[in-house]
């Protein structure tokens, strides 16, 4: 059971860090209305991988620990289920509301021009993503080489 649930962790891992770490890549090569619009739909597209991916994580990661209660008191373990949390609140709270208001701040400007306000928003959520990014970062160094 546990080489099962071992193989549903990595997979889930993998299909919800590749839409975290993707998104900054689709929109840092915004320049107009219509590519932020483009990319905006993209994101909302994509969103629905770090939810199935993120939540057969916490779960198989959760269920890996049931069957190896040690895990428990391992400090690398506890820090990687709490750095989940900071992504989850991150990826599924804060940058999909960020979205909805770069998408008004957008369909409210005339022209092709990125107005100065949805540049403002995007900096905030591209902050956000890097966060996510580096908690992602860590929790695999954690995961991987099991430090403390």
């Amino acid at each position: 059971m546990y080489t099962y649930l071992l193989f549903i962790h990595i997979l889930s891992a993998v299909t919800a860090i590749v839409a975290i770490m993707g998104t900054p890549l689709i929109m840092s090569g915004v320049r107009t209305t219509g590519q932020a619009k483009f990319g905006l739909a993209l994101q909302d597209k994509l969103a629905i991988l770090p939810k199935i991916g993120g939540t057969l994580l916490i779960l198989s990661g959760l269920g890996l620990g049931f069957l190896q209660t040690y895990l428990f008191r391992e400090m690398w373990y506890v820090v990687s289920i709490a750095l989940f949390f900071v992504i989850l609140i991150i990826v599924a709270v804060m940058l999909p509301s960020g979205m909805r208001k770069q998408l008004v701040l957008l369909q409210q400007t005339q022209g092709e021009s990125l107005p100065d306000t949805y540049r403002q928003s995007r900096r905030r959520s591209a902050w956000l993503e890097g966060i996510a990014n580096l908690a992602v970062f860590i929790s695999i160094i954690l995961m991987v080489f099991k430090p403390f």
